[in-house]
């Protein structure tokens, strides 16, 4: 018969430590084993590194080569935290040696990356060293490390948004509303690729009325060279008239202003009764519904005589977005595509996302060092990987014709 083998000592030593323990304190003991493990882990890959340079323990490839110089305490991240580890130690020339490797365990991007995802998900900066993968002995996870920490990632993310080369990209359609959070207006900015991706190219703190500033937004985006394949840029706006200035400004005629309908609605309900609010928001979203640009014309026509029959004021509403509120007819995009660049509710859902992920932030107090734009715009990337094309792919290239599609890429110049 064949012997069955006997458990390891070790293993037995397990089981029986575990038998006793109650499910939390088997918790807590797992964690800490698999700390253990981990920063024996890296201070074994340091090892590797000291013996490639000096060769194995007690030998020497030379009097020109590296040779061992003891070792010292130090640090390297693990699960959001620093620990602290004996590492060796290389010198060679009279001088001491950097670890490659060290340098790799000791990435500070990698820690303020993982300190920014959990404050994301509602950590306060006080009680971030209780949630650290529950290790005890951390270091580095204190409030003021853990806020600098943020900042610094936070920091990273609204420069890649306001800042990063977007040459790799080839857009047709631009986004801007402005979008009230944390008491103060910001404005957005999208851009639309040929793909119907949406990304993130701008943040700014301030007010659509200003159009200084939105031009200044939109001046950064060409010394970032922002890149279009097609003759046209279909520019979908909230209605500011600082915001139209700042694109004619820009852009010039290549720009297609198409006005947000559910703001000029907004608008239009300021000058009517709330009893006729209803059949306004009917009568608009079947003029945005209608297929033709001819039928949707006609339909315009109609809405003004009927809020010319409720208030003056609400038909000149209507008239100060006029046919830009059809450009999306006028190019010949129907269906899922049209809802998608008849409104800015892109930049709305976006800015929805990052409301649930600042909702715990009590004070804005850091007004001099951008805290407002560096939370959203970690919060936006967060959801980055989230984000879906727009619908309504099937109308791609009669956006893309519509628009003048180009066989090569251009820089827009200012």
């Amino acid at each position: 018969m064949k012997k069955t083998a006997k458990p390891q000592k070790n293993q037995a030593e397990i089981v029986n430590i575990f038998s006793g323990l109650e499910p939390e304190e088997i918790q807590i003991l797992m964690r800490e084993r698999a700390k253990t493990a981990a920063l024996n882990m890296g201070i074994m890959l340091l090892e590797q590194e000291v013996e490639e340079l000096c060769g194995a323990m007690f030998s020497r490839k030379g009097d020109s080569l590296y040779h061992r110089g003891g070792s010292e305490q130090s640090s390297i991240i693990a699960g959001g935290g620093k620990y602290q580890i004996t590492r060796p130690r290389v010198r060679g020339g009279g001088k001491e040696v950097q670890l490659e490797t060290l340098q790799k365990l000791r990435n500070q991007d990698l820690l303020d990356a993982e300190m920014e995802k959990n404050m994301l998900l509602g950590v306060s900066s006080r009680n971030y060293e209780k949630v650290v993968q529950g290790y005890s002995e951390r270091l580095g996870t204190s409030k003021s490390s853990v806020s600098r920490a943020f900042q610094r990632a936070s920091k990273k993310d609204l420069d890649e948004i306001n800042e990063g080369n977007l040459s790799s990209y080839s857009f047709c359609a631009l986004m801007l509303d402005g979008v009230e959070i944390a008491d103060r207006c910001i404005i957005c900015a999208v851009g639309i690729t040929e793909e119907l991706e949406k990304v993130v190219v701008g943040l700014v703190d301030g007010d659509t009325e200003n159009s200084t500033v939105v031009r200044d937004l939109l001046s950064s985006l060409l010394e970032r060279n922002f890149t279009t394949g097609t003759e046209k840029l279909l520019c979908v706006l909230d209605g500011s008239k600082a915001l139209k200035k700042a694109v004619r400004s820009v852009f010039g005629e290549r720009a297609l202003i198409q006005r947000c309908w559910l703001h000029k609605m907004r608008n239009i309900q300021g000058y009517i009764p709330k009893e006729q609010y209803a059949k306004l928001h009917w009568r608009m979203k079947k003029l945005m519904s209608l297929k033709t640009f001819a039928d949707a014309q006609t339909e315009y026509r109609s809405l003004r005589s009927w809020l010319k029959g409720i208030a003056d004021s609400a038909a000149n509403s209507l008239d100060e977005a006029g046919e830009e509120l059809l450009t999306v007819h006028k190019i010949g995009i129907t269906g899922e595509l049209r809802k998608s660049l008849s409104t800015t509710n892109i930049i709305e859902s976006l800015f929805s996302v990052a409301r649930r992920k600042t909702a715990n932030v009590k004070n804005w107090v850091n007004a001099n060092d951008n805290q407002r734009l560096r939370w959203i715009a970690s919060a936006l990337t967060q959801h980055k990987t989230s984000m879906r094309k727009l619908r309504g792919v099937k109308q791609k290239n009669i956006l893309l014709s519509a628009l003048g599609k180009t066989l090569e890429q251009q820089k827009i110049s200012a």
